[in-house]
């Protein structure tokens, strides 16, 4: 399945909305860049996987990114 529908990589059209406007919020800090698009990037990537051990770490990345509240992040 292809990525280039950014739809498809968000679970509801709100949560695709929040992501833009977080986006907009980061850019809008002084200096701050998200970085290009690298669409052959984006095409290289799709179809890879990875291992059990791979999806249980970033699983325990997402748990413990959840519960932090932000520190050292810019106030916007």
């Amino acid at each position: 399945m292809s990525n280039q529908d950014p739809d498809l990589d968000f679970r509801n059209p709100d949560a695709l909305a929040e992501a833009k406007e977080g986006r907009r919020r980061d850019e809008s800090v002084t200096g701050a860049d998200g970085g290009p698009i690298d669409e052959e990037a984006m095409r290289a990537a799709d179809g890879l996987t990875t291992t059990a051990a791979q999806d249980a770490a970033y699983r325990e990345h997402l748990e413990r990114g959840a519960h932090q509240k932000g520190e050292g992040a810019p106030n916007v």
